[in-house]
């Protein structure tokens, strides 16, 4: 692997002799591998200073400490903060570099739309030399790795930006400053920390307020917050606001969308040019991710429209976002999108199931969870989507997920766990021929563990 940092950079950056180059940064000793940085960070209920020699045993070239473990070992850089030193490694990256940045924000939505830009980016004419942060790295810890880790000649970094309070998408922008800043969605995830829908909406708009203005905003055009956005990113002194939605005034504006074999067909207008595109994305939120993804690169770099979306139809399916697998000995789909869920993207994923004619339509939902004092509400109110869209059967696991269990018709009660390792059981169990089945549920619900495990009963089964 080639190195990220230097003997010598390491040196001059932490003022002492380091005797090793590292070609990676990790901050959980279970990670550790061969040439990798380790940081050693103190959190709430762990400290990452008792698994510096299990992260130096696993291969780590160095280990960043602000204790003194072991002063004979020349593979520890001794430090007055670990997590100083890793906001260290990011800030001298980010000086090395005239990469544009685009920050990417939203209640859902974020790692898609984010993947989205980095696939046109890399795919479009320009071939730009982008760079995308890894999996979910879009906190406090994650955010800085990232950005140490961009490749200096880099021309695009594009960062997604999470919170879960107020306050602390400001404290990103000290480590990365977005040109571009992009705002998916605002729903009801995060209600736990917050008093009120509007309250995220602030806390999302931080992201414009950089110290250099930005050059240009992209929003979501039909949220009740529209305005409230405009205003504050004009108050930021952002030079170009754009919106996007399914309103007339949008400047991406959706016109409909259709469900062809295994795509979805979009038909758009982009500043008032007719685009037609096709998503390998089994949910219709993938449709206003699209639409975010292809106004912002086209901002950016100028590539024509007609060429972005022909890009965007070789976008794969995010994993755990609505990937399809086919179980075709069976004649069975499973739409896996198990890595989150709010009551917004839990009734798009329905939505999306209802393409399948045909078919019996199986959902197995564990709990949305962080939604506040009205989580109970909200999880009772998915039963109406659920009778709309045609829905044939319900799983579900978890205590919320029981309050919208118990308020189905019979005749569409599965069977209830208390958790997705009970429920794999029972949906197996449950599964005929022909079926399509969507899971979906919070991350900290395990739903991930149900794809896995039919997917591994059906494989055996064919061995």
């Amino acid at each position: 692997m080639n190195e990220v940092f230097s003997r010598e950079q390491l040196s001059s950056i932490f003022n002492q002799d380091v005797k090793y180059g590292v070609c990676d940064i990790c901050v959980n000793s279970k990670n550790a591998k061969d040439g990798d940085l380790f940081v050693a960070l103190e959190g709430e209920n762990t400290d990452g200073h008792n698994f510096i020699k299990d992260a130096l045993f696993s291969g780590a070239s160095l280990a960043v400490s602000q204790r003194d473990i072991d002063p004979a070992d020349d593979r520890i850089i001794s430090v007055d903060s670990s997590y100083e030193a890793l906001l260290k490694l990011a800030k001298y990256n980010l000086s090395r570099t005239n990469a544009q940045y685009i920050g990417i924000t939203g209640s859902v939505g974020k790692t898609t739309t984010r993947d989205m830009i980095y696939h046109l980016l890399v795919n479009s004419q320009e071939q730009r030399k982008a760079f995308v942060s890894r999996k979910n790295f879009n906190g406090q810890i994650g955010l800085p790795i990232c950005a140490a880790l961009m490749p200096p000649e880099t021309n695009v970094g594009v960062f997604e930006m999470g919170m879960s309070e107020s306050g602390e998408i400001k404290k990103l922008l000290d480590i990365v400053s977005p040109d571009i800043s992009v705002i998916t969605n605002i729903c009801e995830t995060h209600l736990e920390y917050f008093n009120s829908m509007f309250d995220i909406a602030k806390a999302k708009s931080e992201i414009f307020e950089t110290t250099k203005p930005q050059k240009t905003a992209i929003i979501p055009n039909d949220l009740p917050y529209t305005d409230f956005l405009k205003k504050k990113a004009h108050q930021c002194n952002v030079k170009d606001v754009f919106t996007f939605g399914a309103e007339n005034k949008a400047d991406a504006r959706m016109i409909s969308y259709d469900f062809i074999d295994d795509v979805i067909r979009v038909k758009a207008e982009i500043f008032g040019q007719s685009i037609t595109y096709d998503l390998c994305c089994n949910n219709v939120s993938s449709v206003m991710n699209s639409l975010a993804a292809l106004l912002t690169v086209h901002v950016e770099s100028g590539c024509s429209l007609s060429v972005l979306a022909e890009s965007m139809a070789t976008f794969p399916a995010p994993v755990g976002r609505g990937e399809v697998f086919c179980i075709n000995s069976h004649n069975i789909a499973i739409v896996d999108d198990s890595y989150n869920a709010c009551p917004t993207s839990v009734r798009s994923a329905i939505i999306s199931l209802s393409k399948y004619k045909n078919r019996r339509k199986v959902v197995v939902l564990g709990d949305m969870r962080e939604l506040g004092p009205d989580s109970v509400r909200f999880h009772e109110n998915i039963a109406p989507t659920i009778d709309k869209f045609g829905i044939d059967k319900v799983f579900a696991c978890g205590d919320l997920s029981k309050c919208l269990f118990d308020n189905l018709l019979e005749e569409k009660k599965g069977c209830w766990c208390a958790n997705s390792t009970e429920l794999a059981e029972k949906v197996l169990e449950s599964i005929v021929d022909g079926d399509c089945i969507l899971i979906k549920g919070s991350n900290s619900m395990k739903m991930k563990y149900i794809v896995d495990f039919i997917k591994r009963h059906y494989n055996k089964a064919a061995a």
